[in-house]
């Protein structure tokens, strides 16, 4: 029998604060459902997550892009031949981003993307302008809406809600020094062999928000040790700049 456990003891939470502090038991039961608790299944879990462009590439115009996995029962039957039966304990394991999990950085931030608009998935894009040699004009590339209303608008808000918190009482406290509201969310990877990955995805200004991340250190310990203190420098130098830039 395994047992899953949390990172640390929380006690009594709710949704705000289960985001805010990284709670992993909470997930679980949301995901996988716990006694007379019935969690949403791995079925919609990939469904929602998919939804958020998670499992599939996003188009973007680069070389080499990676689409990722959503696992599911059909999947493990195929790479765990050994042992193909999906448990509750496989669904609580997606249910926090790990098992056989797999996202990329930029997905991430198309889903940080996401939850700051209000819920649009958008293609993302390097190139803006291109000028046609031949003729001297410029060609614009605008990026392209993938999927509009991913989720109801006032469930987005929600998520929002309690990536703020992380930054105000949770696991991205140092976010504050950034001069706008900042709204984040602090992940840490198990990766075999090593330490783990260290993530964190952020948006600002909480309101009105210009600008989301993704910030992810290979083998390098707990997101909220490493990956905010390089968000913070980042969202610091951005408002900053901007504040002094020429009109």
């Amino acid at each position: 029998m395994s047992v899953f456990k949390d990172w640390r003891a929380h006690g009594w939470i709710d949704f705000y604060d289960a985001l805010a502090v990284s709670a992993n038991v909470y997930f679980y039961i949301v995901g996988g459902g716990y006694r007379d608790q019935k969690g949403l299944g791995i079925d919609r879990i990939k469904e929602y997550a998919e939804r958020f462009g998670l499992g599939a590439k996003l188009g973007i115009d680069l070389p080499g892009e990676k689409g990722g996995l959503i696992p599911d029962p059909s999947s493990k039957r195929k790479a765990e031949p050994q042992d193909p039966v999906w448990r509750v304990g496989d669904t609580y394991n997606v249910s926090i981003g790990q098992g056989g999990v797999r996202v990329t950085p930029l997905q991430m931030a198309a889903v940080t993307a996401a939850i700051a608009n209000g819920g649009v998935l958008y293609q993302p894009r390097i190139v803006e302008t291109a000028l046609e040699t031949k003729n001297g004009r410029e060609k614009k590339y605008e990026s392209k809406r993938i999927r509009d209303s991913i989720v109801r608008e006032e469930n987005i808000r929600e998520v929002a809600k309690g990536m703020r918190q992380a930054v105000t009482t949770g696991t991205a406290r140092l976010l504050q020094e950034v001069p706008v509201a900042v709204a984040a969310k602090t992940g840490t990877a198990q990766a075999g062999s090593g330490l783990p990955h260290a993530w964190v995805i952020a948006f600002a200004p909480l309101e009105h928000p210009e600008i989301a991340l993704a910030v992810m250190v290979e083998h390098a310990g707990e997101g909220a040790t490493v990956a905010v203190p390089i968000t913070n420098e980042i969202l610091k130098w951005y408002f900053e700049h901007k504040k002094n830039a020429t009109p």
